[in-house]
């Protein structure tokens, strides 16, 4: 055979192996800026998710305060303290959680809001004396939880904020 036709052989067959080698590095420049995509979406979610959290909490140290205070309703600051709790999966902490699900629960078949509204002024009245007995039946449980509450969350800010700041040089 021609010498021209190997050299035409080996150029071609190093084209192709150079074009695939090129190929082969875009698509994994590609997966590489995918991969640092991904990883940065992650950060953001998580760094999103603990503000969440950290709202959510501070939403119930609020309501629980205002509880103690007597700002807000028992039921009222059950519905909530129910929902963020069972939000934030309070676990660790259910015993001081579960009396707020527990009011949440036996009050749900009032209406509220629109569903209100529509209610006759005897019905709404009915259903008055029926949450404020149910109320009554869970307010020494409601208040303490709440203070339980409200006790974590000043040792957590305790535990998070030095007892003294230096002064001076350091």
């Amino acid at each position: 055979m021609n010498p021209f036709f190997y050299t035409a052989l080996i150029v071609s067959a190093a084209l192709i192996l150079l074009l695939l080698g090129g190929y082969a590095f875009f698509l994994y420049l590609e997966v590489r800026k995918k991969n640092l995509q991904q990883k940065q979406s992650a950060i953001a979610l998580s760094e999103e998710l603990a503000k969440r959290q950290i709202g959510h909490q501070n939403s119930i140290r609020v309501i629980a305060s205002a509880l103690v205070q007597g700002q807000v309703g028992l039921t009222e600051a059950a519905i909530r303290i129910s929902r963020l709790s069972s939000l934030l999966n309070l676990a660790d902490n259910s015993d001081v959680y579960q009396v707020f699900s527990q009011l949440a629960q036996a009050t749900s078949h009032i209406p509220i809001l629109e569903n209100w509204k529509q209610l006759s002024r005897k019905e709404q009245i009915d259903f008055d004396k029926e949450r404020v007995s149910i109320e009554d039946s869970f307010r020494d449980f409601i208040l303490s939880s709440a203070q339980k509450i409200l006790d974590l969350q000043s040792r957590k800010s305790d535990e998070e904020s030095p007892l003294f700041y230096s002064v001076g040089k350091e």
